[in-house]
Protein backbone atom coordinates (compact mmCIF):
# COMPACT_ATOMS: atom_id res chain seq x y z
CA UNK A 1 0.00 0.00 0.00
CA UNK A 2 1.38 3.40 -0.99
CA UNK A 3 1.37 5.97 1.81
CA UNK A 4 1.93 9.72 1.60
CA UNK A 5 5.47 10.82 2.46
CA UNK A 6 4.28 12.47 5.67
CA UNK A 7 2.40 9.39 6.88
CA UNK A 8 5.03 8.60 9.50
CA UNK A 9 4.75 12.13 10.93
CA UNK A 10 0.96 11.90 10.94
CA UNK A 11 1.00 8.59 12.80
CA UNK A 12 3.50 9.91 15.35
CA UNK A 13 1.29 12.96 15.87
CA UNK A 14 -1.84 10.86 16.36
CA UNK A 15 -0.17 8.43 18.75
CA UNK A 16 1.43 11.26 20.69
CA UNK A 17 -1.88 13.04 21.14
CA UNK A 18 -3.59 9.83 22.26
CA UNK A 19 -0.84 9.11 24.78
CA UNK A 20 -0.87 12.62 26.23
CA UNK A 21 -4.67 12.58 26.47
CA UNK A 22 -4.61 9.20 28.24
CA UNK A 23 -6.70 7.62 25.48
CA UNK A 24 -4.16 4.91 24.74
CA UNK A 25 -1.80 3.08 27.04
CA UNK A 26 -3.79 4.25 30.07
CA UNK A 27 -2.43 1.32 32.06
CA UNK A 28 1.10 2.51 31.50
CA UNK A 29 1.86 0.27 28.53
CA UNK A 30 1.08 0.75 24.86
CA UNK A 31 -0.86 -2.01 23.08
CA UNK A 32 1.24 -4.61 21.28
CA UNK A 33 2.63 -3.79 17.86
CA UNK A 34 0.19 -6.12 16.08
CA UNK A 35 -2.77 -4.47 17.86
CA UNK A 36 -1.59 -1.00 16.89
CA UNK A 37 -0.90 -2.15 13.33
CA UNK A 38 -4.47 -3.43 13.04
CA UNK A 39 -5.95 -0.31 14.62
CA UNK A 40 -4.15 2.09 12.29
CA UNK A 41 -4.09 -0.24 9.26
CA UNK A 42 -0.31 -0.15 8.86
CA UNK A 43 2.52 -2.65 9.07
CA UNK A 44 4.28 -3.50 12.30
CA UNK A 45 7.41 -1.90 10.82
CA UNK A 46 5.58 1.42 10.53
CA UNK A 47 4.40 1.13 14.14
CA UNK A 48 7.93 0.29 15.24
CA UNK A 49 9.35 3.37 13.51
CA UNK A 50 6.69 5.62 15.02
CA UNK A 51 7.43 4.17 18.45
CA UNK A 52 11.12 4.96 17.99
CA UNK A 53 10.23 8.60 17.35
CA UNK A 54 8.04 8.71 20.45
CA UNK A 55 10.91 7.16 22.38
CA UNK A 56 13.26 9.88 21.12
CA UNK A 57 10.72 12.44 22.38
CA UNK A 58 10.77 10.77 25.80
CA UNK A 59 7.13 9.65 25.84
CA UNK A 60 7.82 5.93 25.82
CA UNK A 61 10.57 3.46 26.55
CA UNK A 62 10.82 0.02 25.04
CA UNK A 63 12.43 -3.19 26.17
CA UNK A 64 12.30 -6.95 25.66
CA UNK A 65 9.29 -8.68 27.24
CA UNK A 66 7.93 -5.37 28.59
CA UNK A 67 6.80 -3.71 25.35
CA UNK A 68 6.50 0.06 25.14
CA UNK A 69 5.84 1.77 28.44
CA UNK A 70 4.68 5.34 28.98
CA UNK A 71 7.35 7.47 30.63
CA UNK A 72 6.70 9.99 33.43
CA UNK A 73 6.16 13.59 32.43
CA UNK A 74 9.60 14.57 33.70
CA UNK A 75 11.17 12.36 31.00
CA UNK A 76 9.35 13.98 28.08
CA UNK A 77 11.09 16.52 25.86
CA UNK A 78 8.72 19.18 27.06
CA UNK A 79 10.34 22.00 25.10
CA UNK A 80 10.01 20.19 21.77
CA UNK A 81 7.40 22.17 19.80
CA UNK A 82 5.42 19.05 18.90
CA UNK A 83 5.30 17.77 22.47
CA UNK A 84 4.35 21.26 23.62
CA UNK A 85 1.48 21.23 21.12
CA UNK A 86 0.21 17.90 22.39
CA UNK A 87 0.27 19.01 26.00
CA UNK A 88 -1.46 22.34 25.51
CA UNK A 89 -4.04 20.89 23.11
CA UNK A 90 -4.89 18.24 25.70
CA UNK A 91 -5.40 20.89 28.42
CA UNK A 92 -3.05 18.76 30.43
CA UNK A 93 -2.45 20.41 33.77
CA UNK A 94 -2.78 23.76 35.47
CA UNK A 95 0.70 23.23 36.89
CA UNK A 96 2.13 23.13 33.38
CA UNK A 97 0.67 26.56 32.65
CA UNK A 98 2.48 27.83 35.73
CA UNK A 99 5.72 26.22 34.58
CA UNK A 100 5.47 27.90 31.18
CA UNK A 101 5.05 31.33 32.70
CA UNK A 102 7.85 30.71 35.19
CA UNK A 103 10.23 29.83 32.36
CA UNK A 104 9.28 32.98 30.47
CA UNK A 105 9.80 34.90 33.71
CA UNK A 106 13.36 33.62 33.94
CA UNK A 107 14.28 34.52 30.36
CA UNK A 108 12.37 37.53 29.12
CA UNK A 109 12.74 40.18 31.85
CA UNK A 110 16.51 39.71 31.75
CA UNK A 111 16.49 39.86 27.94
CA UNK A 112 14.50 43.11 28.00
CA UNK A 113 16.94 44.63 30.48
CA UNK A 114 19.95 43.62 28.38
CA UNK A 115 18.25 44.92 25.22
CA UNK A 116 17.81 48.36 26.83
CA UNK A 117 21.44 48.36 27.90
CA UNK A 118 23.14 46.83 24.88
CA UNK A 119 20.82 46.80 21.90
CA UNK A 120 21.94 48.62 18.78
CA UNK A 121 19.75 51.27 17.20
CA UNK A 122 18.91 48.85 14.39
CA UNK A 123 17.93 46.11 16.83
CA UNK A 124 15.75 48.43 18.88
CA UNK A 125 14.11 49.64 15.68
CA UNK A 126 13.29 46.01 14.88
CA UNK A 127 11.45 45.74 18.21
CA UNK A 128 9.43 48.85 17.35
CA UNK A 129 8.68 47.50 13.88
CA UNK A 130 7.37 44.23 15.31
CA UNK A 131 5.15 46.18 17.67
CA UNK A 132 3.68 48.23 14.83
CA UNK A 133 3.03 45.03 12.89
CA UNK A 134 1.10 43.76 15.92
CA UNK A 135 -0.94 46.97 15.97
CA UNK A 136 -1.85 46.62 12.29
CA UNK A 137 -2.50 42.86 12.34
CA UNK A 138 -5.97 42.08 10.90
CA UNK A 139 -6.50 38.87 12.86
CA UNK A 140 -5.28 36.57 15.60
CA UNK A 141 -2.93 34.57 13.38
CA UNK A 142 -1.17 37.69 12.11
CA UNK A 143 -1.01 39.15 15.61
CA UNK A 144 0.55 35.98 16.97
CA UNK A 145 3.23 35.98 14.24
CA UNK A 146 4.07 39.61 14.99
CA UNK A 147 4.16 38.87 18.71
CA UNK A 148 6.69 36.11 18.06
CA UNK A 149 8.74 38.66 16.16
CA UNK A 150 8.53 41.16 19.01
CA UNK A 151 9.85 38.76 21.64
CA UNK A 152 12.52 37.31 19.36
CA UNK A 153 13.70 40.83 18.47
CA UNK A 154 14.20 41.48 22.18
CA UNK A 155 16.34 38.34 22.46
CA UNK A 156 18.35 39.51 19.45
CA UNK A 157 18.89 42.91 21.06
CA UNK A 158 19.99 41.38 24.36
CA UNK A 159 23.48 40.81 22.99
CA UNK A 160 23.75 37.60 25.01
CA UNK A 161 24.81 34.71 22.79
CA UNK A 162 23.38 32.11 25.16
CA UNK A 163 20.00 33.84 25.22
CA UNK A 164 20.07 33.82 21.43
CA UNK A 165 20.46 30.04 21.56
CA UNK A 166 17.18 29.93 23.48
CA UNK A 167 15.16 31.32 20.55
CA UNK A 168 13.77 27.92 19.45
CA UNK A 169 12.84 27.12 23.04
CA UNK A 170 11.23 30.51 23.56
CA UNK A 171 9.24 30.09 20.33
CA UNK A 172 7.83 26.78 21.61
CA UNK A 173 7.02 28.30 24.99
CA UNK A 174 5.44 31.39 23.44
CA UNK A 175 3.31 29.29 21.10
CA UNK A 176 1.91 27.35 24.03
CA UNK A 177 1.47 30.47 26.11
CA UNK A 178 -0.35 32.31 23.31
CA UNK A 179 -2.69 29.38 22.81
CA UNK A 180 -3.61 29.48 26.48
CA UNK A 181 -3.98 33.23 26.84
CA UNK A 182 -5.02 34.88 23.56
CA UNK A 183 -8.56 33.59 23.22
CA UNK A 184 -9.61 36.07 20.53
CA UNK A 185 -8.29 38.94 18.46
CA UNK A 186 -9.81 41.54 20.78
CA UNK A 187 -7.84 40.25 23.75
CA UNK A 188 -4.74 40.09 21.62
CA UNK A 189 -5.14 43.74 20.66
CA UNK A 190 -5.72 44.67 24.31
CA UNK A 191 -2.19 43.45 25.06
CA UNK A 192 -0.69 46.10 22.75
CA UNK A 193 -0.46 48.73 25.50
CA UNK A 194 1.80 46.69 27.77
CA UNK A 195 3.94 45.60 24.82
CA UNK A 196 4.38 49.28 23.93
CA UNK A 197 5.54 50.06 27.47
CA UNK A 198 8.19 47.36 27.14
CA UNK A 199 9.34 48.72 23.79
CA UNK A 200 9.39 52.30 25.06
CA UNK A 201 11.51 51.37 28.09
CA UNK A 202 14.01 49.57 25.86
CA UNK A 203 14.14 52.49 23.42
CA UNK A 204 14.68 54.88 26.35
CA UNK A 205 17.69 52.81 27.44
CA UNK A 206 16.18 52.13 30.88
CA UNK A 207 17.20 48.52 31.80
CA UNK A 208 15.43 48.40 35.17
CA UNK A 209 12.24 49.84 33.71
CA UNK A 210 12.38 47.44 30.74
CA UNK A 211 12.70 44.51 33.11
CA UNK A 212 9.77 45.72 35.21
CA UNK A 213 7.57 46.32 32.17
CA UNK A 214 8.28 42.80 30.87
CA UNK A 215 7.32 41.38 34.27
CA UNK A 216 4.04 43.29 33.94
CA UNK A 217 3.50 41.86 30.46
CA UNK A 218 3.93 38.32 31.77
CA UNK A 219 1.50 39.06 34.60
CA UNK A 220 -1.09 40.16 32.04
CA UNK A 221 -0.59 36.88 30.18
CA UNK A 222 -1.00 34.94 33.41
CA UNK A 223 -4.19 36.81 34.32
CA UNK A 224 -5.61 36.18 30.85
CA UNK A 225 -4.92 32.45 31.15
CA UNK A 226 -6.69 32.26 34.51
CA UNK A 227 -9.66 34.40 33.47
CA UNK A 228 -10.18 32.99 29.99
CA UNK A 229 -12.78 30.45 28.89
CA UNK A 230 -12.03 26.70 28.86
CA UNK A 231 -10.04 25.62 25.85
CA UNK A 232 -11.54 23.44 23.13
CA UNK A 233 -10.25 21.06 20.53
CA UNK A 234 -9.91 22.59 17.06
CA UNK A 235 -12.11 21.15 14.32
CA UNK A 236 -10.73 17.88 13.03
CA UNK A 237 -8.57 17.19 16.08
CA UNK A 238 -8.93 14.18 18.33
CA UNK A 239 -11.61 14.66 21.03
CA UNK A 240 -9.18 14.74 23.96
CA UNK A 241 -10.11 17.96 25.74
CA UNK A 242 -10.59 17.80 29.48
CA UNK A 243 -11.96 20.39 31.85
CA UNK A 244 -9.70 23.31 32.65
CA UNK A 245 -7.25 22.60 35.47
CA UNK A 246 -8.05 18.87 35.30
CA UNK A 247 -5.10 16.57 34.64
CA UNK A 248 -5.19 13.62 32.30
CA UNK A 249 -4.22 10.20 33.71
CA UNK A 250 -0.67 10.39 32.35
CA UNK A 251 -0.19 13.92 33.61
CA UNK A 252 -1.47 12.97 37.05
CA UNK A 253 0.66 9.84 37.25
CA UNK A 254 3.70 11.63 35.89
CA UNK A 255 3.46 14.41 38.44
CA UNK A 256 3.17 11.83 41.21
CA UNK A 257 6.37 10.20 39.97
CA UNK A 258 8.11 13.50 39.33
CA UNK A 259 9.26 15.24 42.53
CA UNK A 260 9.59 18.50 40.61
CA UNK A 261 6.02 18.41 39.31
CA UNK A 262 3.03 20.33 40.59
Amino acid sequence: MVRPSNFHASLVDELGRLIVAGQIGAGGTLPREDELAARFAVSRTVIREATKTLQALGLVTTGPRVGSRIQPLSSWRLLDPQVMDWITDADMASGFERDLLELRGMIEPAAASFAAERGSDVQIAAIADALETMVKSPGKVEHEAADFGFHEAILEASGNILLLQLKPILRAVLKASFRLSMHDHERAQASIAIHRRVADAIAARQPADARARMVELLQVAQDDIHQGPPRHVPAGASPHTTKKNQETPHARNSRKMDPTGA
